[in-house]
């Protein structure tokens, strides 16, 4: 590959020094280096040696040059600082996340059958999603593959590594993404850690122009991750609606029959709505009413203020009258709010089941941004002709087509300008239109114009089988099977295409 040696620079982002800083044998004499924090990057020669942190580290692309046919994994993220643990400096020390000064490329581990998921795959679901990788390297287990930006993402302590955990969120909703179109996807890598080392051997795709700008890859990382919370809010409710999930085995009402100093006033939730919201759990784990008397009984006598008994009784009877399903999770925080000790807000957010739920686009008014986006792409995708890669509709079929308000066409039209995936071109007035194509149909119609083109050669080398049987015929003297000549120069053809 001749441009294997652009592609480091490409990832490192001038995150190195350019040339080592003593014996460089290629550094200009005149040469300044650039201003700016320089990091490390730490390399491997094998993954045996990788597992035993068993490496050194480089400080310059001119290290990363002489070294390159020998090393086998790197950190393509590049950090403040590395040491080493011994005096003999063999064990390397220092790549974690905190001491990540600056971030590249975002890496997807794709660890899968290769006879199953192909790289070609890989590109195909990047096509699909909006996002193709930078760069796809091969491995002995599968793929990995590398999401360059086009400006690096400097990591900093402010507000507690808050550009940290969004590169976070971004690398998470890379994974969930191409999840949901191949198999393999390894959640458990770290996407920020030591990958293989790019070669000419195992590299089966480079695309230099195909890096992504930071705010439009976190917009569609949120984009992501709202299609991907409100897909598991539906799937929670169905499961709560369908399995035997009980609240009375969750933390939050562990945690809430464990507190003692409950009390009522004003402005606050009190022992009532305390009582009231245990009775409901109780109610919805189908436990016997009078077995969750003698519950609530127990906790009530624990609360340095008890209610009376005949209260406690007409509250139970009251979370068991039909009229609620169980408990609200507005009540659940409000209640850790002011009596909890965290645990009830932490089980809230880890269990999907308490939720304040979406109501599935069927049965709203109103559709998402997301959702219209979709729609738009599937017309695209089934409407545009291979031949032309897009489709061109006036204002009126595509309102009629996605059933959409005109204003909110109009605000779909100018936001997914932003997105990279759909590109948009309309012609004003009377007789106008709007010509819309996806990165997909555009492809998949350059893909169609060399199919035909190779299918017009390889019809007119077809044409020419009668005329070269002929004058085989005549030299060999021989009777030429036909059948068998076409499919051998068949083969040729497509051996050499």
């Amino acid at each position: 590959m001749s441009n294997v040696n652009s592609l480091y620079r490409c990832i490192l982002k001038n995150g190195l020094q350019r040339y080592k800083f003593k014996n460089s044998e290629v550094r200009p004499s005149d040469y300044q280096e650039k201003p700016g924090k320089k990091g490390v990057s730490f390399v491997f020669r094998s993954k045996e040696q990788m597992t035993k942190a068993r490496g050194f580290i480089v400080t310059s692309e001119e290290a990363i040059q002489e070294n390159k046919e020998t090393l086998s994994h790197w950190t393509p993220n590049v950090y403040s600082w590395g040491g080493y643990v011994d005096s003999e400096r063999k064990h390397v020390m220092g790549f974690f996340e905190e001491n990540l000064m600056q971030i590249n490329t975002y890496v997807i581990d794709i660890d899968c059958s290769k006879e199953r998921v192909s790289s070609n795959d890989i590109l195909l679901a990047g096509m699909d999603l909006g996002v193709t990788p930078t760069l796809i390297i091969e491995s002995p287990n599968g793929y990995q593959a590398y999401f360059v930006l086009e400006q690096p993402s400097f990591v900093s302590k402010v507000n507690e590594f808050k550009s940290l955990r969004t590169n976070k969120a971004i690398a998470r909703s890379l994974k969930l993404a191409f999840s949901t179109k191949i198999e393999g996807v390894d959640f458990g890598c770290n996407p920020f850690g030591i990958f293989r080392f790019p070669n000419e051997k195992n590299i089966v795709f480079y695309e230099p122009e195909n890096v992504f700008d930071f705010k439009m890859l976190m917009t569609w990382s949120m984009k992501v991750s709202d299609d991907h919370q409100q897909a598991q809010q539906e799937h929670y409710m169905e499961q709560f609606k369908t399995s035997d999930f009980k609240q009375t085995q969750t933390s939050w009402f562990r945690s809430l029959l464990n507190q003692t100093d409950i009390r009522g006033g004003k402005g606050v939730l009190g022992r009532n709505s305390a009582v009231f919201t245990a009775s409901l759990a109780c109610y919805s784990s189908e436990l016997d009413q009078d077995a969750c008397v003698e519950l609530m009984t127990e906790f009530n006598d624990s609360l340095a203020y008890p209610l009376s008994g005949r209260e406690l009784r007409k509250t139970v009877r009251s979370a068991y009258s039909g009229r609620y399903k169980g408990a609200s999770a507005q009540y659940i925080d409000l209640l850790d709010e002011q009596w909890g000790s965290g645990d009830m807000r932490a089980e809230s957010a880890n269990k999907g089941v308490w939720y304040k739920f979406a109501k599935p686009r069927n049965k709203r008014q109103k559709s998402h941004y997301s959702e219209w986006r979709t729609d738009l792409i599937q017309l695209i995708e089934q409407k545009a002709t291979k031949q032309q890669g897009f489709i061109q509709m006036t204002r009126k079929e595509l309102i009629k087509a996605l059933e959409i308000p005109e204003s909110s066409l109009k605000d779909l039209l100018r936001l997914i300008k932003e997105d990279g995936y759909v590109t948009t071109k309309t012609k004003p007035g009377r007789n106008g239109y709007t010509r819309l194509w996806t990165v997909r149909s555009i492809v998949l119609s350059l893909l169609n114009e060399r199919k035909s083109a190779y299918l017009k050669d390889k019809e007119a080398l077809i044409s020419k089988i009668p005329m070269i049987q002929d004058i085989l015929g005549k030299e060999t003297d021989q009777v030429v099977n036909k059948e068998k000549l076409e499919a051998q120069i068949l083969k040729e053809i497509v051996n050499t295409s």
